[in-house]
């Protein structure tokens, strides 16, 4: 970069950086905390459901009223409310309470405060950076949250419940509550301001939102490719324990660096993002990506070793980092501020939806068919919505500077 991106943008990176290490420090700490109560696999993999519902419930909703109030304090209440629930819920543990249905309740809550943080955070960065800068700042936020939400968080989770069931509860709280003391000092978000005529309510503001998404062919042909990266990630995902064990004979720490393959890709897309925007076509990048991930999975469907598999995954990370660079800058300048929560939101509605139905997907073809044709049924997937995509977007102006009339830096 030519210039640095702002003190009050590396605030919100701080922000940021400090709530997913509490993410990730939950991601090892409930499943562990889960398997101390229950050994029953149904019980614990329903923390994976709970932790996924407040986006497809409420995430539209949340985006409506991220747009009507003032952003900066709708990052601040979220995580000083995320912090009061974990601070509960170490209480709780500390006196022996053992109920697996309210670590369902506590994901559920915790998740979201997750749906009206994340979409003002996103929708403040356009505010905080030039339209050139957007593919730099959302690299950097997209790269350190999978970085401390996968790496730094996970094995801090793990050793706090080593030394108590409740203490990464405990560090849970104080990680969200210092996350919204830091972006307190973010400058305010626009808001929408109300007219003489009479407001319409929050459930025809959200279609609002889903309807912009809709119309806008752009917009829609980039949520149907996320929605098919989502769904073919989490369909390889649910099986990949079965592979690793069954194909490449992994013990658990085995299965751990394999799966680890995914996020070190999506790292390493992010970081290197800004200078493949700078040098590519958008368009190419946007199907390049979706034809480059069809050959990682099918590379997983084949490969008979774990470092073959491990490396499908990476570029399956890295490749699918490059297209959420791509959208998550034309969504941030293409679309008016106003409604820019509510397509943030629709996004993760129809994304974090696909979810779900990938892992079942995948389960029941892998139970049909064979584990690795999972990857094979993912693969194709992806591969019938390239040509698509390629369609929608060729000859549809992407780049950021150029949809807000930034001069080009010299």
């Amino acid at each position: 970069m030519r210039r640095g991106l702002g003190r009050a943008y590396n605030r919100l990176l701080a922000g940021y950086t400090i709530s997913n290490v509490g993410n990730g420090v939950l991601l090892a700490a409930l499943p562990l905390l889960a398997a101390s109560k229950t050994r029953n696999p149904l019980a614990i993999s329903g923390l994976t459901v709970a932790a996924g519902l407040p986006w497809i419930l409420i995430g539209p909703l949340s985006g409506a009223i991220v747009d009507r109030v003032d952003r900066r304090s709708v990052m601040v209440v979220a995580e000083v409310s995320r912090a009061g629930l974990m601070g509960a819920a170490a209480l709780y543990v500390f006196l022996g309470g053992e109920s697996i249905i309210a670590l369902y309740g506590l994901l559920i809550l915790v998740g979201v405060g997750e749906t009206f943080f994340d979409p003002a955070g996103l929708a403040l960065v356009p505010g905080l950076v030039t339209p050139s800068q957007l593919d730099a700042a959302n690299s950097r936020l997209y790269g350190t949250q999978i970085l401390v939400q996968r790496f730094v968080g996970p094995p801090l989770g793990g050793w706090l419940f080593a030394f108590a069931a409740w203490a990464p509860l405990g560090v849970d709280a104080l990680s969200f509550l210092a996350a919204g003391m830091v972006v307190m000092g973010l400058p305010r978000g626009k808001r929408m301001k109300p007219s003489g005529h009479h407001r319409p309510g929050l459930l025809t503001e959200t279609v609002e939102g889903i309807r912009w998404v809709w119309r806008d062919s752009v917009l829609r042909a980039f949520m149907v490719g996320a929605g098919a990266l989502h769904f073919a990630t989490a369909a390889g995902l649910s099986v990949l324990v079965l592979l690793a064990q069954d194909r490449f004979g992994l013990t658990g720490f085995g299965f751990g660096l394999t799966m680890g393959g995914l996020a070190v890709g999506y790292f390493l897309g992010y970081v290197v993002a800004p200078s493949i925007t700078a040098r590519f076509p958008r368009a190419r990048i946007c199907v390049g990506a979706l034809v480059g991930v069809t050959g990682g999975f099918f590379l997983i469907a084949v490969s008979g070793f774990a470092l073959l598999g491990g490396m499908g995954l990476a570029l399956v990370g890295m490749l699918g980092a490059q297209f959420d660079v791509v959208a998550i800058s034309y969504r941030q300048s293409a679309v008016p501020d106003h409604v820019l929560g509510r397509v943030f939101t629709g996004f993760w509605f129809v994304t974090h939806g696909a979810i779900p139905v990938g892992a079942l997907v995948g389960g029941l073809v892998a139970t049909w068919a064979g584990v690795g044709y999972a990857y094979v049924a993912a693969a194709l997937l992806v591969a019938v919505v390239a040509p698509y995509l390629w369609v929608a977007l060729k000859g549809e102006e992407l780049d950021p500077e150029r949809l807000q009339g930034e001069p080009p830096a010299s």
